[in-house]
């Protein structure tokens, strides 16, 4: 029997109008050497209708012997997963055309890499105008080279602020990581991948921590689905009251937020503080990614990271915690770890000068991406408040198909 090339991994709840849609870009590709493994965690809202209907032999339903998390779900999906490389797509979210010709180039030509991340598309679901405006769909692709990035330079820069999850390798859509390294981490973490209630953020700091270097894709080969659904935590990840009572071989009963961290700051929605939360719940990390000055840095960033929402885009400060309340505990934890506040001001006025720079570039990419849209013949941009015409992202993907089509014919020429 030929061994299957990749598991993409399906956790799904009560999500079935977008499901339709992530199973359809998935099932629309010729391609077979892959499987795709549902996982409906009790849905109640025609999912399991929905599934009864899709009749391809590359999918496997499946169905946990008792309602889980979604983190439990993720690892029990993990436990049925049999390709060389793995991705966890969320049931809202879906993959691009070439999806897997493209990553099999890339596969062949970085023989060594065992970790990829790929430059997000962007399809907003109705019902998110609020938070995101009225844009449809973010499609942007320059064609630029791939390149490898350095693990551990890659996870101080999130810790920083510096480097936006986004940005960042994960088992999650926009990742895909070799089934090896997913079980050299399970072999050292008790036989459990995920050790935290986050389990995108988590997966980011085992594979950069597990790793020297990853492969950065510059091409869009997923499309990240924002619906009202997906928009934020709520507080259910604090709820420890859905361990189960058997002891099934795929869940964590230690899924706990760490008691090393602030859980009124954690609660805000704070990247840096997220990391290291997930850090302080890593088993076997080194002690310098829990060391003192790791803390300076994450405190100092949640700092500017809190001035900025509270500024610019307050809506997303999820736990409506007041400019003064935040200060207190920024100062609570500062004490409770023994840290020098003089230290702290001077690391915080540094990643500020820091963060300066850092806008500066960001501001330079977005004007030289400006430029290629209006200079260069080979780019595919797909950008549109339209959601009459671009009602969901597999209509965008027959657009943006077209348009690779006619980029080979010119080439051809």
């Amino acid at each position: 029997m030929k061994k299957i090339k990749y598991s993409l991994l399906l956790p799904t709840y009560n999500k079935s109008k977008y499901l339709d849609q992530t199973i359809k870009s998935i099932l629309a590709t010729n391609y077979n050497n892959f499987e795709l493994i549902i996982s409906d965690d009790y849905s109640n809202d025609g999912t399991q209708e929905l599934l009864a209907k899709v009749k391809d032999k590359r999918v496997k339903i499946l169905q946990p012997p008792t309602k889980l998390t979604q983190t439990k779900n993720y690892e029990f999906l993990l436990n049925h997963a049999s390709g060389d490389w793995v991705t966890i797509i969320g049931d809202d979210d879906g993959i691009l055309p070439l999806f897997f010709e493209k990553f099999d180039r890339l596969i062949e030509k970085y023989s060594d890499i065992q970790l990829i991340h790929t430059k997000p598309a962007i399809y907003y679901w109705e019902d998110v105008e609020d938070l995101y405006g009225p844009r449809v769909c973010d499609y942007q692709n320059f064609f630029n080279k791939s390149s490898i990035k350095n693990s551990k330079f890659s996870l101080i820069l999130a810790l920083c602020g510096l480097k936006d999850r986004t940005k960042l390798p994960m088992i999650y859509t926009t990742g895909l990581v070799k089934m090896k390294l997913i079980k050299q981490i399970k072999s050292k973490s008790k036989n459990f991948f995920f050790h935290s209630v986050i389990p995108d953020y988590y997966s980011m700091i085992a594979l950069l921590f597990e790793t020297k270097k990853y492969l950065q894709v510059n091409e869009p080969l997923f499309w990240s689905g924002v619906s009202k659904f997906s928009t934020g935590r709520g507080t259910l990840i604090y709820d420890e009251t859905k361990n189960n009572s058997r002891d099934y071989h795929f869940i964590n009963k230690n899924l706990k937020l760490s008691k090393l961290i602030s859980k009124k700051l954690h609660n805000i929605g704070l990247s840096s503080i997220y990391f290291f939360e997930c850090i302080l719940n890593h088993p076997y990390i080194g002690d310098f990614w829990k060391s003192n000055f790791i803390k300076y840095l994450v405190l100092s960033s949640s700092v500017i990271n809190f001035n900025f929402l509270n500024k610019n885009l307050k809506f997303r400060i999820k736990n409506n915690i007041s400019k003064k309340e935040f200060n207190e505990e920024i100062e609570k934890e500062l004490k409770t770890n023994k840290l020098s506040l003089s230290v702290f001001f001077i690391i915080h006025r540094f990643l500020i000068f820091i963060n300066f720079f850092h806008n500066i570039l960001k501001s330079s990419i977005k004007f030289k991406n400006y430029i290629l849209k209006k200079i260069s013949n080979k780019n595919i941009v797909l950008v549109s408040k339209n959601r009459d015409k671009y009602y969901s992202f597999n209509i965008c993907n027959d657009f943006i198909k077209d348009q690779i089509n006619l980029i080979n014919k010119n080439e051809k020429k």
